[in-house]
């Protein structure tokens, strides 16, 4: 390969990636608005049970038959611990932020969710033993404010709401962390596939241990289907793809557009917003992860961890 035809691989790539990490934040937008329609008929965990479900049904049809199933279980050691990492962090996060979403207001939600963010970056400094920089201490000192601000600001029949979407940030934080290296042993749609079979195999379990009821889910039926495309699939192998293709903090930055395809769509389909402070409160803390985020692009805690994922020291 010439060093030009390498050139236009290497930004097919980079639209590619760009393009992969725009879908899955649409996706996730979407997903929230329709999780929050359907939490209206059925608990946080049958929903996440059934989307898991839901997934690993279409994924085992429109793509085992060609992949094959000894093809996909066959990782390395390695591999399989970082996919159990990632199913255990995964199954934490989306119950808590599921939990949450039922009770308050899925933009509000979508806001807080990107707390996400300063939780990936302390793990760089916990486990890479990374400082922040200035800028990034400045973006962690206003997503911290934005929190506040939309604490204080919050209706008191949110306040629930709040703490599980907060607790369901902790672990999506760890989540992400742990997916820039887990994709480096397992190809995304695998590794989509196995965490998918495995968290709807756990919450089933739950479920039914625990003698749960399946009531309401003759009545959101469609919209379960509707969340097992755009959740798993659509978002989080998105989300992977582009990891493959971009540095965490690119993809980081892009997923920040995600409260905005909330607010646009709850308006129009639940009629549902935010209050202005709460809407400022929201934009504290997406100001302070995308300053988080950009800070140090080469030597910044994100880049570092983007580092570790491609394997590089």
């Amino acid at each position: 390969m010439t060093p030009g035809q390498a050139s236009s691989a290497s930004d097919r790539s980079h639209r590619t990636g760009i393009l992969c990490a725009l879908t899955s934040s649409l996706g996730a937008g979407l997903a929230t608005v329709v999780g929050k329609w359907n939490l209206e008929a059925v608990s946080p965990l049958l929903l996440s049970c059934m989307i898991f479900t839901t997934s690993t049904v279409i994924l085992s049809v429109g793509y085992l038959p060609f992949r094959g199933l000894g093809r996909v279980f066959r990782l390395t050691r390695r591999g399989w611990f970082w996919m159990i990492m990632f199913t255990i962090s995964s199954w934490v996060a989306i119950l808590s932020f599921w939990a949450g979403v039922q009770r308050m207001d899925p933009s509000l939600a979508a806001f807080l969710n990107r707390t996400e963010v300063p939780i990936a970056i302390l793990l760089g400094i916990i486990f890479l033993k990374e400082r922040f920089t200035r800028r990034e201490t400045v973006g962690a000192l206003l997503s911290i404010a934005g929190i506040v601000i939309m604490k204080l600001t919050l209706r008191i029949e949110y306040s629930a709401g709040f703490w599980l979407v907060l607790l369901g940030s902790l672990f999506f934080g760890i989540t992400e962390f742990i997916s820039k290296i887990a994709v480096r042993h397992v190809e995304p749609v695998v590794l989509t596939y196995v965490r998918g079979l495995f968290l709807a195999a756990a919450y089933w379990a739950v479920l039914l241990s625990g003698g749960h009821s399946l009531e309401g889910l003759d009545q959101v039926w469609v919209g379960i289907v509707v969340l097992g495309i755009l959740g798993p699939i659509m978002s989080r192998m998105m989300y992977l793809l582009a990891l493959k293709r971009l540095a965490l903090s690119k993809v980081a930055v892009i997923s920040q557009s995600q409260p905005i395809f909330v607010i646009v769509t709850a308006l129009l389909v639940l009629g549902q917003l935010p209050t202005p402070r709460e809407m400022t409160g929201g934009l504290f803390v997406l100001a302070g992860c995308v300053l988080m985020i950009g800070a140090g692009r080469k030597n910044g805690i994100m880049a570092r961890i983007s580092q570790l994922g491609s394997g590089k020291r």
